[in-house]
């Protein structure tokens, strides 16, 4: 019984490092990642690194992409987070949609709230923040974004063909 006893709490606790997988906490909520830039990030533009976040259950992926859309705190930007979104992108996810492992995610039109992220580099790393996002989960294979409901928008304002 020791033994089973054991292996039950080893099990939570290695589910509970996998976001979204482990037990919500009583209030409703679970530790996710959203990802930033720190600091220069030299020739790799695609280099991200994660920070820990807090968002309700069960809607885990539209909350780490809320997160992610308001940028790092203060705090974290005085530890040298930085990246495109900012308090001028909170509240800009109109819809998550999951269908067969890809996420399809609409955004309110922020082209002119982050006009630079067209550049190479500047694409390149927008798209690392989100896609880093995105992938933590299981369930999501890949994502496809858009706005107002336009895949064509989005990533020709990137200069890449929509998916």
């Amino acid at each position: 019984m020791r033994r089973l006893l054991v292996a039950v709490a080893m099990a939570a606790s290695i589910l509970a490092l996998v976001p979204g997988t482990g037990p919500a906490s009583p209030s409703g909520t679970t530790g996710i990642r959203v990802y930033f830039p720190r600091g220069d990030p030299g020739l790799d533009c695609k280099r991200v690194y994660p920070v820990r976040r807090t968002v309700r259950t069960p809607a885990v992926l539209k909350g780490a992409l809320q997160s992610l859309l308001r940028g790092p705190t203060a705090a974290e930007r005085q530890r040298g987070y930085g990246g495109w979104f900012s308090v001028r992108t909170a509240g800009m996810l109109r819809s998550v949609r999951l269908s067969r492992g890809i996420a399809y995610v609409d955004f309110r039109d922020f082209r002119r709230v982050i006009p630079n992220a067209s550049s190479s580099c500047g694409s390149a790393l927008l798209l690392a923040e989100l896609d880093r996002t995105a992938a933590q989960f299981p369930t999501v294979r890949r994502a496809i974004y858009m706005f107002n409901g336009s895949r064509s928008l989005f990533y020709e304002w990137l200069q890449l063909s929509p998916p």
